[in-house]
C-alpha cells in the first residue's frame, strides 16, 4: 500500500522536474510572420514564415564593431549574427553581417530574399546587453 501511494507523488515531483528544465532552454518564443511581412526576434526567439517551410531562429550576436553614434572613425564596423534556417527538413546555420551606417543589409537563401536590420545602433560609452538585441527581417520571394 506504501508504494501505491508513493507513486502519485514520485509522478508529480516528476512533472515538477519537467516543468522546471523545460524552462533552462533558450527563450524559444515563437513569432508568426507572413511571407513579404517585418518581425522582429530577439536573441533565442524564432520566427515560422506562414505557408513556407521555414523557421528562422536567432542565436547570438557574434560581434558588433560598429562605429557609435557621434563618433568619427576611419571604418563603419559591422554587426555579425548566428542564425539557423530551418527549411524542408534541413538545418542551416547562417552567419548574417550588417556593415555599420546601414539602414539595412540583404542575403539571398534558396530563392528568398532576405533584409535585415540589428538594433539597437552602438552609442559611444554605452554598453549593449546580449538580451537587448533585436532581429527584425523580412523574408520575400
Amino acid at each position: 500500500m506504501v508504494i501505491r501511494k508513493a507513486a502519485p507523488v514520485f509522478l508529480i515531483l516528476l512533472l515538477i522536474m519537467v516543468m522546471v528544465l523545460s524552462g533552462c532552454s533558450e527563450n524559444q518564443a515563437l513569432v508568426t510572420a507572413e511571407l513579404g511581412g517585418t518581425f522582429t526576434i530577439g536573441i533565442g526567439q524564432r520566427a515560422q514564415i506562414s505557408g513556407e517551410d521555414m523557421t528562422i531562429t536567432f542565436h547570438e550576436i557574434i560581434g558588433d564593431s560598429r562605429c557609435p553614434k557621434n563618433v568619427t572613425c576611419i571604418w563603419a564596423g559591422v554587426i555579425s549574427s548566428r542564425i539557423t534556417i530551418a527549411y524542408k527538413g534541413v538545418d542551416y546555420d547562417i552567419a548574417l553581417n550588417q556593415p555599420g551606417l546601414t539602414d539595412v543589409a540583404r542575403e539571398i537563401f534558396s530563392g528568398y530574399t532576405l533584409t535585415y536590420n540589428f538594433t539597437p545602433y552602438p552609442v559611444a560609452g554605452e554598453e549593449i546587453s546580449p538580451k537587448a538585441y533585436r532581429l527584425t527581417m523580412t523574408v520575400s520571394r
